[in-house]
Order: structure tokens, then sequence, then C-alpha cells
């Protein structure tokens, strides 16, 4: 026999008794014990690169996956070889060139089944993953800032809520009705989730606000009760202004849900610094809050209407009247200073006689709309509508005065462009 055919008698013997290598793990369990190793890994960074396309961090996990399986194939295999070597000396001059060749075929099986592994994993995230496969980009509404049920097309309205200096702004996003079917195919979806598939995608810096979203831990579902599973170092209670705005922008977001408790991760109640352990759910009044409406200058130079601090009232008596007057320096009136009114209800329906007749082609364009959509925005928290008298004009924008103003579906609009 030549020495070619005993080398490669040699390695089909070697290859014949390495052992078989079987994983019982099913795809999901693989699947989430790499993404929980990744998704440690950026938490530590920017809070930012969440909102980059999901389909980028594809090539990490499928690589460290590979990595992963060939380093468990590979120290294996030169465990076991060392073992046989030892034992029969005879092969002691082509170990070397044998390993090297058995290498190669363990690679090469290692590539095919990494592929396998990419075409399984994309598979899978296609049903697991709730964030989208798109970029989002907002274009914000002109003509009025609030969004109505005209104006959402058939679309959906997905609440959200812009953080800045511990303030919260509360924006409706339209989301086109095709969307809603190509993201959630024979459903309504909640708003929680609406929250998932959409908030890691939204750049909050590029609308001139901090990142914030998407929240830390998770949530749960029971019923009307949204439970929020939260890790140890949350962070939302360090302070009262964190916990302030947690709160707040809860409230702004999750509108269909009765209450929200936060928990620890494994569903235990929660220690919150400085109110002790959380063992009542708290109230999501969401849109019918009982608030009312001033102008918040953000630092992007854009003005949006949001209640002053999440304030509320008792009446929508009491919250029109203070609408003049804001207490503080982060809100400023929508209502100018020359201008007052009376407030008396008609038949359900909330009316504001102005005690001068007012022109609206005396103010800002702006400023006009925004008073009338702040009236509207206000009534509606309160589960009505608004009508406004003594006003010069019959027609305003998208407004016929001569009937109650439409009921908002909510502030500060934008349409969610994913083309």
């Amino acid at each position: 026999m030549s020495d070619r055919k005993k080398e490669q008698q040699s390695v089909d013997e070697l290859l014949q008794n390495m052992p078989k290598f079987t994983d019982h793990r099913s795809k999901e369990e693989v699947y989430n014990r790499v993404k929980t190793e990744i998704d440690a890994q950026v938490k530590q960074e920017k809070r930012k690169i969440i909102a980059v396309s999901f389909s980028k961090w594809m090539p990490i996990i499928v690589s460290v996956a590979a990595i992963v399986l060939l380093t468990f194939l590979v120290s294996s295999y030169t465990n076991q070889e060392e073992s046989t070597m030892s034992k029969d000396s005879a092969y002691d001059n082509t170990a070397p060139k044998e390993n090297m060749r058995s290498m190669e075929k363990t690679e090469e099986s290692a590539s095919v089944m990494e592929e396998e592994t990419k075409a399984d994993q994309a598979n899978e995230m296609t049903t697991m993953t709730a964030i989208g496969d798109f970029n989002i980009e907002l274009i914000p509404l002109h003509k009025t800032t609030a969004v109505y049920k005209d104006s959402l097309n058939g679309g959906t309205a997905f609440h959200f809520s812009l953080i800045e200096n511990a303030l919260t702004v509360p924006i409706t996003i339209i989301v086109s009705k095709e969307r809603i079917e190509a993201d959630f195919p024979g459903m309504t979806p909640t708003s929680l989730q609406l929250y998932e598939r959409y908030a890691g995608r939204i750049d909050e810096e590029a609308l001139g606000f901090m990142e914030y979203h998407p929240y830390k831990g998770h949530f749960g579902v029971e019923g009307k009760l949204l439970k929020h599973y939260l890790p140890k170092d949350h962070g939302y209670d360090m302070a009262s202004g964190t916990t302030t705005t947690y709160g707040q922008s809860l409230n702004e977001i999750f509108t269909d849900f009765d209450t929200i408790l936060p928990v620890n991760e494994d569903g235990t109640l929660l220690e919150w610094d400085q109110a002790g352990e959380l063992n009542e759910p708290r109230k999501l009044p969401g849109l019918l809050g009982h608030y009312n409406y001033y102008f918040y200058h953000a630092n992007n130079g854009e003005n949006y209407l949001s209640p002053s601090f999440g304030d509320s009232y008792d009446s929508l008596s009491e919250a029109l009247l203070a609408m003049k007057d804001v207490g503080n320096d982060f809100y400023t009136s929508v209502i100018p200073s020359n201008v007052s009114f009376a407030y008396t209800e008609q038949d359900g329906v909330a009316v504001i006689r102005f005690d001068e007749t007012l022109d609206l082609e005396t103010l800002d364009p702006f400023t006009a709309t925004r008073l009338l959509e702040a009236f509207a925005l206000t009534a509606a928290s309160f589960g009505t509508e608004v009508k406004l008298e003594n006003v010069v004009q019959q027609q305003w924008a998208e407004f016929d005065l001569m009937k109650p103003l439409p009921v908002p579906v909510g502030p500060n609009g934008f349409i969610m462009n994913d083309e």
C-alpha cells in the first residue's frame, strides 16, 4: 500500500471516529440565548443604537452563533484527537497533516451549518421579533397640528411621548392603513403592540429630543392591566423628576389600558425609591386625563401643544379658565393677553363666548389655529366637544366655526413615512 493510500486511510478512520454533535435545543431557545447576550452588550452602548435597522444586527447574531458553534466543534475534536494520538504513536508523523485536513473538513461543515442557521434564524426572526424592518421618518402636520378622525384617512393613531428636560410632549403618529395591514394582518393592534413594533424605530434625537424609548424591561398584559417588568438598574425612580416623566409618558402612550403596575423582572412586587413597595396599580386615564393645553417651546425651535406637567382639573370650566395663567416658566398660554371669554354649557356642549368679538385675522395664523386646537383638546380631555361664539370668521383653516370644533384624536400630529 502506498504512503498516500495509508495517509488517506488514516484520515478516513479519524473522521469516522469523530464524535457526532447533536443539539436538542429548539430554535426559539437558541435565538433567545443569543439575543440575551447581544442585548446585554447593546445596553452598555448608546440607546440610540436601538433605532438602527434591526436587519443590521442579523450578521452579528449569525456570526456569534457560528463562532460559538465552530469553537465548540474544534475544541471537542482537538481534545478527542489528542487522546487518540497519545494512545497510537504510529500516527505521530502524519498527525499535523491529518489535523489540518480534519480542521478544513470541520470548517466546511461549520460553514454549511452556519448557512442553515442563518436561514432558520431569518425565518424565525420574521415571526418572533416585534421590531419592524424599516426606518421610520416622521413628517409633521402643518395646516393643523392635532390629529382628527378625518385626517387618519383610514389609518391608525399611534400615541407616543417625546422627552426633553424631564418634560413630556405627547405626539400622535398617523400610521397608514397599508402599513397596519402589512404589520398586523387581520388584527387591530393595541397601543402596546404599536409601541413594541415602532418605538425602537423612532429617532428621537432627529426630532430634537432625548433618546428615551424603548422603555427598559418588558411588558405583560392582564386584561386592561399593563405590567411593566423592570430590571434592577431601571433608574425610573432615581428622583421625583424621573418618576414623573416615566409616569406621564406611560399615560401618553398606553391609552387603551386602565391601569399599570411596575414589577420586578420575576413578577414580584417592586420597591420604588421614596415610595416604598408598589402593590397597587396606577390609573392610566389616557386621553381622558382632564388636562388643559399650553404652548411648549422646545429646544428644536418648534412649538407643541402640551399639558403643563400633566396637571389635571376637576371640571372643564376650571381647566379652560386656567389656560390664561400657566404658573411656570416652561409653558406659555395659547390665549393672547388681550383675549378673555366666558364658559357655559349648552345641551352637553361646552360653549366659549369671547367677551370682545375675536378677529382671528389679527392673530398670527399659527397662533390662531393653535388657540382653537387647544380649546378642542382640552374639551376632548373631558370627553366633550366645544363651540366658539362671538368670532368674526365663520370658517378658519379646517374648522367650521358655526359648529362645534371637531374632537381631536390626539395632539401634535405626525405622518409615518416608510417609503
